[in-house]
C-alpha cells in the first residue's frame, strides 16, 4: 500500500463516525520552509480543492504559536462538537523524513522546536520534514515539503468526501 493509500485509509477509519466534517487545524508559519507543511496543506485544501470541511491555516492566515491558542478558543466557540484534525510538520530520525503518520489523537504543536502547548486535535496528521530538533527545520528544501502538502491535502480531500474515492 502507497503512503497516500495509508493516509487515506487511516483518516476514512479516524473520521468515520463524524456526523460532519471535521475541522482541518492546519499548525505552521510560512517564513520557515521546514514549518510551512501545515499552511501549505490548508491553502490547497482551501484553493485547489475546495474541501468540505472548515479549515483554518493557510499561507494567506496562518496558524503560528502567536495566534494558536486563540484560534483553537475561536475553534471551540464555533465548531463546539466538530472533530478537529490537527496538521503539522514534524521532526524526526532521518529515515522518516518525507513520511506522514496519521493518528488518533491530539498533537503537541511546536514540540520539536521545543515549545511547549497543550495537547491539539481529536485525531491528527504530521509529515516528518527533517531529521533532528529545532534547528533542523531550517535546512528543508521547499520542494519536499510542498510535495508532502500536495499529497496530504489531497488524500484529506478525499477523506471527506469532496473527491472521489
Amino acid at each position: 500500500m502507497t503512503e497516500p493509500e495509508k493516509i487515506f485509509k487511516a483518516l476514512r477509519f479516524l473520521i468515520k463516525d463524524c456526523s460532519r466534517p471535521p475541522v482541518i487545524l492546519c499548525i505552521g508559519s510560512d517564513r520557515v520552509t521546514g514549518d510551512c507543511f501545515g499552511p501549505l496543506v490548508g491553502e490547497e485544501l482551501v484553493r485547489r480543492h475546495n474541501v468540505g470541511a472548515f479549515v483554518y491555516g493557510t499561507l494567506r492566515a496562518p496558524v503560528t504559536a502567536k495566534n494558536l491558542m486563540e484560534t483553537v478558543g475561536f475553534i471551540k466557540a464555533r465548531h463546539p462538537t466538530g472533530a478537529v484534525l490537527a496538521v503539522d510538520s514534524a521532526l524526526g530520525d532521518g529515515r522518516d523524513i518525507g513520511r506522514f503518520k496519521v493518528f488518533d489523537g491530539g498533537l503537541f504543536p511546536g514540540a520539536g522546536a521545543g515549545k511547549f502547548f497543550p495537547k491539539i486535535g481529536d485525531f491528527s496528521l504530521t509529515a516528518t520534514v527533517a531529521a533532528g530538533k529545532g534547528a533542523g527545520a531550517f535546512g528543508v528544501r521547499l520542494a519536499l515539503v510542498s510535495a508532502l502538502a500536495r499529497v496530504a491535502a489531497g488524500e484529506i480531500a478525499r477523506a471527506v468526501g469532496r473527491l472521489p474515492a
